[in-house]
Protein backbone atom coordinates (compact mmCIF):
# COMPACT_ATOMS: atom_id res chain seq x y z
CA UNK A 1 0.00 0.00 0.00
CA UNK A 2 1.34 3.35 -0.89
CA UNK A 3 2.62 5.82 1.39
CA UNK A 4 -0.70 8.38 0.23
CA UNK A 5 -3.27 5.53 0.42
CA UNK A 6 -2.05 5.18 4.13
CA UNK A 7 -1.64 8.83 4.73
CA UNK A 8 -5.63 8.68 3.75
CA UNK A 9 -6.62 5.70 5.26
CA UNK A 10 -5.78 6.50 8.69
CA UNK A 11 -7.21 9.83 9.83
CA UNK A 12 -10.62 7.99 8.16
CA UNK A 13 -10.39 4.93 10.06
CA UNK A 14 -8.88 6.83 13.16
CA UNK A 15 -11.99 8.84 12.91
CA UNK A 16 -14.83 6.53 12.21
CA UNK A 17 -13.19 4.60 15.14
CA UNK A 18 -13.25 6.96 17.29
CA UNK A 19 -17.14 8.21 16.34
CA UNK A 20 -18.00 4.83 17.20
CA UNK A 21 -16.47 4.52 20.03
CA UNK A 22 -17.67 7.63 21.05
CA UNK A 23 -21.49 6.88 20.76
CA UNK A 24 -21.15 3.37 22.58
CA UNK A 25 -19.36 4.40 25.60
CA UNK A 26 -21.71 7.31 25.63
CA UNK A 27 -24.82 5.09 25.89
CA UNK A 28 -23.30 2.60 28.20
CA UNK A 29 -22.21 5.60 30.84
CA UNK A 30 -25.98 6.42 30.47
CA UNK A 31 -27.37 3.70 30.42
CA UNK A 32 -25.89 0.78 31.62
CA UNK A 33 -25.36 2.10 35.59
CA UNK A 34 -27.68 3.12 38.43
CA UNK A 35 -27.23 6.62 38.45
CA UNK A 36 -27.47 8.31 35.06
CA UNK A 37 -24.83 11.71 35.73
CA UNK A 38 -25.08 13.69 32.06
CA UNK A 39 -23.82 16.65 33.24
CA UNK A 40 -21.23 15.04 35.46
CA UNK A 41 -20.09 12.93 31.95
CA UNK A 42 -20.13 16.03 29.74
CA UNK A 43 -17.83 18.23 32.15
CA UNK A 44 -16.04 14.79 32.09
CA UNK A 45 -15.44 15.31 28.37
CA UNK A 46 -15.01 18.93 28.45
CA UNK A 47 -11.87 18.66 30.71
CA UNK A 48 -10.93 15.55 29.22
CA UNK A 49 -10.70 17.38 25.54
CA UNK A 50 -9.00 20.50 27.09
CA UNK A 51 -5.99 18.85 29.18
CA UNK A 52 -5.33 16.35 25.75
CA UNK A 53 -5.22 19.53 23.97
CA UNK A 54 -2.97 21.17 25.78
CA UNK A 55 -1.21 18.18 26.35
CA UNK A 56 -0.67 17.26 22.53
CA UNK A 57 0.02 21.12 21.57
CA UNK A 58 2.95 20.64 24.66
CA UNK A 59 4.69 17.14 22.56
CA UNK A 60 4.49 18.71 19.04
CA UNK A 61 1.41 16.99 17.34
CA UNK A 62 -0.96 19.36 14.94
CA UNK A 63 -2.90 21.17 17.85
CA UNK A 64 -2.93 24.40 17.35
CA UNK A 65 -6.07 26.72 18.78
CA UNK A 66 -6.26 30.71 20.23
CA UNK A 67 -5.70 31.43 23.32
CA UNK A 68 -8.71 32.01 25.70
CA UNK A 69 -9.82 35.90 25.55
CA UNK A 70 -12.20 38.21 26.79
CA UNK A 71 -13.89 39.57 23.37
CA UNK A 72 -13.46 35.94 21.65
CA UNK A 73 -15.15 34.89 24.49
CA UNK A 74 -17.81 36.81 24.88
CA UNK A 75 -19.09 36.43 21.34
CA UNK A 76 -18.83 32.70 21.44
CA UNK A 77 -20.41 32.14 24.83
CA UNK A 78 -24.06 32.05 23.56
CA UNK A 79 -23.01 29.46 20.56
CA UNK A 80 -21.17 27.51 23.31
CA UNK A 81 -24.32 27.63 25.74
CA UNK A 82 -26.69 26.14 22.77
CA UNK A 83 -23.86 23.57 22.29
CA UNK A 84 -24.40 22.45 25.97
CA UNK A 85 -28.13 22.30 25.86
CA UNK A 86 -27.63 20.23 22.52
CA UNK A 87 -25.56 17.51 24.06
CA UNK A 88 -27.67 17.34 27.22
CA UNK A 89 -30.96 16.60 25.61
CA UNK A 90 -28.76 14.18 23.05
CA UNK A 91 -27.47 12.76 26.24
CA UNK A 92 -31.29 12.34 28.19
CA UNK A 93 -32.53 10.51 24.74
CA UNK A 94 -29.71 7.83 24.46
CA UNK A 95 -30.84 7.11 28.08
CA UNK A 96 -33.85 6.57 26.83
CA UNK A 97 -33.55 5.32 23.25
CA UNK A 98 -31.20 2.87 21.75
CA UNK A 99 -28.57 3.55 19.56
CA UNK A 100 -29.86 2.46 16.25
CA UNK A 101 -33.19 4.56 16.68
CA UNK A 102 -31.29 7.19 18.42
CA UNK A 103 -29.10 7.64 14.81
CA UNK A 104 -32.18 7.02 12.83
CA UNK A 105 -34.06 10.25 14.65
CA UNK A 106 -30.79 12.33 14.56
CA UNK A 107 -31.56 12.46 10.74
CA UNK A 108 -34.24 14.77 11.51
CA UNK A 109 -31.97 17.45 12.62
CA UNK A 110 -30.67 17.75 9.19
CA UNK A 111 -34.35 18.80 7.81
CA UNK A 112 -34.65 21.63 10.46
CA UNK A 113 -31.07 23.01 9.65
CA UNK A 114 -31.86 22.93 6.46
CA UNK A 115 -34.79 24.62 6.29
CA UNK A 116 -33.61 27.00 9.35
CA UNK A 117 -30.48 27.41 6.72
CA UNK A 118 -33.05 28.57 4.00
CA UNK A 119 -34.66 31.02 6.38
CA UNK A 120 -30.97 32.36 7.53
CA UNK A 121 -29.03 32.00 4.95
CA UNK A 122 -31.17 31.80 1.77
CA UNK A 123 -29.67 28.60 0.65
CA UNK A 124 -32.10 26.49 -1.26
CA UNK A 125 -33.44 22.75 -0.98
CA UNK A 126 -33.42 20.50 -4.29
CA UNK A 127 -35.44 17.96 -5.37
CA UNK A 128 -33.08 15.26 -4.22
CA UNK A 129 -32.94 16.75 -0.72
CA UNK A 130 -36.54 16.80 -0.75
CA UNK A 131 -36.14 12.71 -1.90
CA UNK A 132 -33.77 12.39 1.04
CA UNK A 133 -35.93 14.19 3.44
CA UNK A 134 -38.59 12.11 2.59
CA UNK A 135 -36.43 8.90 3.75
CA UNK A 136 -35.82 10.47 6.50
CA UNK A 137 -38.99 10.64 7.36
CA UNK A 138 -39.96 7.17 6.47
CA UNK A 139 -36.95 5.34 8.64
CA UNK A 140 -38.35 7.47 11.46
CA UNK A 141 -42.16 6.03 11.12
CA UNK A 142 -40.70 2.77 10.61
CA UNK A 143 -38.47 3.12 13.49
CA UNK A 144 -40.99 3.99 16.00
CA UNK A 145 -43.63 1.71 14.50
CA UNK A 146 -41.32 -1.20 15.31
CA UNK A 147 -40.11 0.43 19.17
CA UNK A 148 -40.99 -2.51 21.00
CA UNK A 149 -39.87 -0.66 23.97
CA UNK A 150 -41.83 2.61 23.02
CA UNK A 151 -40.81 5.15 25.73
CA UNK A 152 -42.43 8.22 25.92
CA UNK A 153 -39.39 10.41 27.96
CA UNK A 154 -37.45 9.37 24.81
CA UNK A 155 -39.11 10.56 22.25
CA UNK A 156 -39.45 13.84 24.13
CA UNK A 157 -35.78 14.43 24.61
CA UNK A 158 -35.23 13.14 20.82
CA UNK A 159 -37.94 15.86 19.98
CA UNK A 160 -35.82 18.34 22.23
CA UNK A 161 -32.53 16.98 20.53
CA UNK A 162 -33.32 17.63 16.80
CA UNK A 163 -34.28 21.54 17.94
CA UNK A 164 -31.59 22.40 19.70
CA UNK A 165 -28.90 20.78 17.66
CA UNK A 166 -30.39 22.89 14.51
CA UNK A 167 -29.95 25.84 16.66
CA UNK A 168 -26.51 25.14 17.51
CA UNK A 169 -25.90 24.48 14.26
CA UNK A 170 -27.04 28.00 12.54
CA UNK A 171 -26.43 29.97 15.02
CA UNK A 172 -22.55 28.48 14.99
CA UNK A 173 -22.06 28.84 11.22
CA UNK A 174 -23.10 32.83 11.51
CA UNK A 175 -21.22 33.59 15.03
CA UNK A 176 -17.74 31.72 13.21
CA UNK A 177 -17.04 33.75 10.80
CA UNK A 178 -17.25 37.07 12.96
CA UNK A 179 -14.15 35.64 15.22
CA UNK A 180 -12.68 33.81 12.49
CA UNK A 181 -12.03 30.43 14.33
CA UNK A 182 -9.89 27.69 12.76
CA UNK A 183 -9.41 23.94 13.34
CA UNK A 184 -9.68 23.54 17.00
CA UNK A 185 -10.37 26.61 18.08
CA UNK A 186 -13.88 26.03 18.06
CA UNK A 187 -13.48 23.20 19.98
CA UNK A 188 -11.05 24.34 22.31
CA UNK A 189 -14.05 27.54 23.43
CA UNK A 190 -16.62 25.52 23.49
CA UNK A 191 -15.04 22.77 25.74
CA UNK A 192 -13.75 25.29 28.16
CA UNK A 193 -15.96 27.89 27.88
CA UNK A 194 -19.02 25.00 29.00
CA UNK A 195 -16.77 23.14 31.51
CA UNK A 196 -17.90 25.29 34.37
CA UNK A 197 -21.58 25.22 33.34
CA UNK A 198 -21.62 21.67 33.06
CA UNK A 199 -19.99 21.89 36.87
CA UNK A 200 -22.50 24.00 38.28
CA UNK A 201 -25.22 22.35 36.46
CA UNK A 202 -24.26 18.59 37.51
CA UNK A 203 -23.89 19.99 41.53
CA UNK A 204 -27.35 21.67 41.50
CA UNK A 205 -29.66 18.89 39.43
CA UNK A 206 -27.49 15.45 39.59
CA UNK A 207 -28.03 13.46 42.97
CA UNK A 208 -24.54 13.08 44.14
CA UNK A 209 -25.70 12.40 47.69
CA UNK A 210 -27.66 9.20 46.08
CA UNK A 211 -24.14 8.56 43.95
CA UNK A 212 -22.25 8.77 46.78
CA UNK A 213 -24.29 6.56 49.33
CA UNK A 214 -24.22 3.91 46.51
CA UNK A 215 -20.90 3.43 45.30
CA UNK A 216 -19.64 3.78 49.17
CA UNK A 217 -21.29 0.52 49.13
CA UNK A 218 -18.56 -2.46 49.20
CA UNK A 219 -20.99 -4.28 47.42
CA UNK A 220 -20.95 -2.03 44.35
CA UNK A 221 -17.62 -1.54 43.76
CA UNK A 222 -17.32 -3.89 40.90
CA UNK A 223 -19.80 -1.43 39.37
CA UNK A 224 -17.83 2.06 40.17
CA UNK A 225 -14.95 0.28 38.86
CA UNK A 226 -16.53 0.01 35.43
CA UNK A 227 -18.62 3.52 35.75
CA UNK A 228 -15.28 5.43 36.27
CA UNK A 229 -13.48 3.49 33.22
CA UNK A 230 -16.49 4.38 31.07
CA UNK A 231 -15.88 7.61 32.01
CA UNK A 232 -12.22 7.84 31.61
CA UNK A 233 -12.70 6.35 28.15
CA UNK A 234 -15.51 8.66 27.09
CA UNK A 235 -13.09 11.72 28.18
CA UNK A 236 -10.46 10.43 25.64
CA UNK A 237 -12.89 9.40 22.93
CA UNK A 238 -14.26 13.21 23.39
CA UNK A 239 -10.56 14.20 22.30
CA UNK A 240 -10.04 11.38 20.05
CA UNK A 241 -13.35 13.29 18.15
CA UNK A 242 -11.94 16.73 18.71
CA UNK A 243 -8.62 15.38 17.04
CA UNK A 244 -9.87 12.93 14.52
CA UNK A 245 -12.42 15.10 12.85
CA UNK A 246 -9.95 17.99 11.05
CA UNK A 247 -7.42 15.79 10.90
CA UNK A 248 -9.75 13.65 8.54
CA UNK A 249 -11.32 16.71 6.45
CA UNK A 250 -7.60 17.80 5.84
CA UNK A 251 -6.10 15.27 4.59
CA UNK A 252 -9.24 14.23 2.45
CA UNK A 253 -11.93 16.46 1.54
CA UNK A 254 -15.22 18.24 2.63
CA UNK A 255 -16.96 15.52 0.26
CA UNK A 256 -15.36 12.35 1.39
CA UNK A 257 -15.59 13.72 5.15
CA UNK A 258 -19.26 14.23 4.83
CA UNK A 259 -19.73 10.92 3.06
CA UNK A 260 -17.80 8.87 6.00
CA UNK A 261 -20.35 10.74 8.13
CA UNK A 262 -23.23 9.39 6.63
CA UNK A 263 -21.62 6.03 6.00
CA UNK A 264 -20.56 5.44 9.50
CA UNK A 265 -24.08 5.77 11.18
CA UNK A 266 -24.63 1.72 9.80
CA UNK A 267 -21.66 0.42 12.16
CA UNK A 268 -22.46 2.27 15.01
CA UNK A 269 -26.37 0.84 14.45
CA UNK A 270 -24.47 -2.91 13.52
CA UNK A 271 -22.28 -2.37 16.64
CA UNK A 272 -25.03 -1.58 18.97
CA UNK A 273 -27.24 -4.34 18.19
CA UNK A 274 -23.94 -6.56 18.96
CA UNK A 275 -23.11 -4.85 22.05
CA UNK A 276 -26.54 -3.61 24.04
CA UNK A 277 -29.07 -6.61 25.06
CA UNK A 278 -32.21 -4.37 22.74
CA UNK A 279 -34.35 -5.80 21.03
CA UNK A 280 -33.66 -6.72 17.59
CA UNK A 281 -36.82 -6.57 15.22
CA UNK A 282 -36.95 -6.59 11.28
CA UNK A 283 -38.55 -3.18 11.13
CA UNK A 284 -35.58 -1.98 13.39
CA UNK A 285 -32.87 -3.01 10.68
CA UNK A 286 -35.25 -1.42 8.10
CA UNK A 287 -35.40 1.76 9.75
CA UNK A 288 -31.79 1.99 9.87
CA UNK A 289 -31.10 1.05 6.84
CA UNK A 290 -33.95 3.54 5.20
CA UNK A 291 -31.77 5.93 7.23
CA UNK A 292 -28.39 5.11 6.37
CA UNK A 293 -29.75 5.60 2.38
CA UNK A 294 -31.27 9.56 3.57
CA UNK A 295 -27.96 10.03 4.81
CA UNK A 296 -25.95 9.19 1.69
CA UNK A 297 -28.59 10.66 -0.86
CA UNK A 298 -28.70 14.12 1.17
CA UNK A 299 -24.95 14.26 1.05
CA UNK A 300 -24.69 13.46 -2.33
CA UNK A 301 -27.30 16.38 -3.02
CA UNK A 302 -25.43 18.57 -0.67
CA UNK A 303 -22.46 17.97 -3.02
CA UNK A 304 -24.15 18.42 -6.46
CA UNK A 305 -25.52 21.61 -5.18
CA UNK A 306 -21.53 22.92 -4.20
CA UNK A 307 -20.48 22.09 -7.59
CA UNK A 308 -23.76 23.98 -9.28
CA UNK A 309 -22.57 27.33 -7.26
CA UNK A 310 -21.39 29.86 -9.30
CA UNK A 311 -17.82 30.74 -8.74
CA UNK A 312 -17.28 32.78 -6.13
CA UNK A 313 -20.89 32.47 -3.94
CA UNK A 314 -21.48 31.77 -0.88
CA UNK A 315 -21.37 27.80 0.14
CA UNK A 316 -22.13 26.57 3.25
CA UNK A 317 -19.69 23.65 4.30
CA UNK A 318 -21.86 20.07 4.16
CA UNK A 319 -23.88 18.97 7.25
CA UNK A 320 -21.79 18.78 10.31
CA UNK A 321 -21.07 15.72 11.71
CA UNK A 322 -22.61 15.17 15.10
CA UNK A 323 -20.66 12.62 17.20
CA UNK A 324 -20.20 13.61 20.65
CA UNK A 325 -23.92 13.75 21.58
CA UNK A 326 -24.15 16.01 19.45
CA UNK A 327 -21.32 17.64 17.41
CA UNK A 328 -17.68 17.94 16.13
CA UNK A 329 -18.58 20.62 13.79
CA UNK A 330 -16.27 21.02 10.52
CA UNK A 331 -16.04 24.75 10.30
CA UNK A 332 -16.15 26.90 7.32
CA UNK A 333 -12.41 27.41 7.12
CA UNK A 334 -11.41 23.88 7.13
CA UNK A 335 -14.31 23.12 5.00
CA UNK A 336 -13.06 25.21 2.56
CA UNK A 337 -9.29 24.58 2.51
CA UNK A 338 -10.42 21.00 2.16
CA UNK A 339 -12.92 22.01 -0.64
CA UNK A 340 -9.23 23.17 -2.61
CA UNK A 341 -7.94 19.53 -2.76
CA UNK A 342 -11.10 18.70 -5.05
CA UNK A 343 -10.10 21.11 -8.05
Amino acid sequence: MSSNVLQTAIPIVAYCASSITMTLVNKLVLSGFQYHMVFFMLAVQAFGSVALMVLANYVGLQVRYRAMNKPDARTWFPVACSQAMMLYTGGKALEYLDVPLFTVFKNLTIIAVAYGEKWVFKATVTPLMLAAFGLMVMSSLVGAWNDLTFNGWGYFWMTANCFTSATFVIHMRKVIKQVNFQDFDTVYFNNLLTLPLYIILSILQENWTGFFSYYGDKANADELSSFVRGMFVSGVAAFAISYCSPWCLRTTSSTTYSMIGALNKLPIAVFAMMWFPDPITAGGVLAVLLGFAAGLVYTHAKNLQKREQPSGAQVLPPPISMDRLGQTPSNDSAASKADSSDK
